[in-house]
């Protein structure tokens, strides 16, 4: 009688977190031990490296003896890590689906992938369970408990959710994956930015409390414990972090100017920039075509962008000024200034241009986008007089041939045929006290000079 599919599934082990030192030998040696069934194992590694990856397999010649090496290794220490041991799943998509996952924050620092196991396990069968932790083995204060079956999620979540546990209350609920968290519309996650060094998780909290319940408010730092100036807070509704966005995005907390918004992973932040800069140029690019943004040109580096902006205030409404600088924050001498009309524009363009600002003449213009601005420039370029008619230049008589301002193409000579003699004439010398600026020809030595004085 064959081995049916699910019974072969159940011949292999997935063995995770194992330490980085820990070879195939001593992986066998390990399970051998509890139920001399082991047929094989193998620790993953780095194809270029050779390193251990963390995780291996080992495959039974009987499911039951499998069953028994998890039951009675699962968690236990190899090497100072415990180990997590669950059946191996073959197919991707199960492995990818998140089916029957739950998702645990705000964990204490002291719980282990055991404590967690054992703190949910009344619920129905766990599968794996996992407290992420960085490179030190410090736990980030999350994790992951996965259960056989649907049910045991939707109790896990109503029954745990918001529980005390060791001083903290943790938040429960089914897991979301990163594509199913970025598609999805409805946030409860806000990311905090350019706070006060002195800020701490309580002001955190407190500060964003009265937009509605608060599951954790968290500022991160870095290795040395000091701010990174940056958090998150999350909140129970939906509702609460919207308005939160829309209250606190741009208000000044401690002489910082906040930045509030969405919880996104840095790919998905860089891509909603780039989208919002685009719609910017396009909005600039329609206001310059309607002329109502100039270009000032030849600024004296001492104008910034209140003095350019009292310099063309007079002549209406401003909707933007800025002096362009370098990286050092010195002025680059040039500037835009966005006027509500065109008419307005106009006016301060015929006003403007050529007034001495700072002992400097300035200059100012419409100003024209990047690709308007190109063809100009290459219009101007091909309309310039380049060509000149060399033959409209008479050569000197007293001038040396190979220094002719108009030279003839020269000839290469066929030397398979006889050539007959020619010998080189020389012109010659000039009259005594003419030709003072012309210049002397390329003598080589050796050769007869009929400029030569004896």
């Amino acid at each position: 009688m064959g081995t049916s599919k699910n019974e072969f599934e159940k011949l292999t082990l997935y063995v995770g977190d194992l330490d980085s030192n820990v070879d195939d030998s001593e992986l066998y040696t390990t399970f051998n031990e509890i139920t001399h069934d082991v047929s094989s194992v193998k620790i993953c590694r780095d194809r270029n490296t050779g390193s251990s990856l963390g995780y291996g397999y080992v495959n039974f010649n009987h499911s039951s003896q499998a069953k028994t090496a998890m039951e009675m290794l699962n968690f236990y220490k190899l090497k100072g890590k415990p180990m997590r041991i669950m059946f191996s799943e073959r197919d991707p998509s199960k492995r990818r689906s998140g089916r029957g996952n739950v998702f645990v924050k705000n964990l204490d620092e002291s719980i282990d992938n055991k404590q967690l196991s054992d703190m949910f396990s009344a619920f129905g069968k766990v599968l794996s369970c996992k407290v992420v932790r960085d490179a030190s083995g410090v736990s980030k204060g999350y994790g992951f408990v996965q259960f056989y079956s649907e049910l045991s999620v939707n109790i896990a979540c109503n029954v745990r959710n918001g529980t005390l546990i060791r001083n903290q209350h943790i938040h429960v609920s089914p897991f979301v994956s990163r594509r199913q968290w970025d598609e999805s519309r409805v946030f409860t996650n806000v990311y905090v930015k350019n706070l006060a060094e002195t800020t701490t998780d309580a002001d955190l909290k407190r500060l964003f409390g009265e937009f509605g319940e608060i599951t954790s408010a968290v500022v991160m730092k870095d290795g040395e414990g000091k701010s990174r100036r940056f958090g998150f807070v999350n909140f129970e509704k939906a509702e609460a972090a919207v308005t939160a966005i829309e209250k606190m995005n741009g208000i000044v907390v401690d002489e910082k100017e906040l930045h509030v918004g969405r919880a996104q992973r840095k790919k998905n932040r860089i891509q909603d920039l780039k989208d919002k800069f685009k719609l910017e140029k396009i909005g600039r690019d329609v206001r310059t075509r309607e002329g109502m943004n100039l270009y000032v040109k030849n600024l004296d580096y001492s104008v910034d962008n209140t003095k350019l902006q009292e310099l063309f205030s007079e002549f209406g409404t401003i909707i933007s000024c800025k002096v362009m600088v370098h990286s050092n924050r010195i002025s680059k001498g040039v500037g835009f200034v966005e006027f509500s009309t065109s008419e307005e524009a106009s006016k301060a363009m015929l006003k403007m241009n050529g007034k001495v600002v700072g002992n400097k003449p300035i200059y100012v213009s419409l100003a024209q986008c990047k690709e308007e601005h190109k063809l100009h420039l290459q219009t101007q370029f091909n309309n310039f007089p380049w060509n000149v008619v060399s033959s409209t230049i008479a050569p000197s008589p007293h001038q040396h041939p190979i220094f002719s301002q108009a030279v003839a193409p020269m000839s290469i000579p066929n030397t398979m045929v006889p050539q007959p003699f020619c010998p080189t004439l020389y012109p010659p010398a000039p009259p005594v006290g003419l030709y003072h600026s012309l210049p002397l020809p390329l003598l080589q030595p050796n050769l007869w000079n009929p400029y030569r004085r004896i």
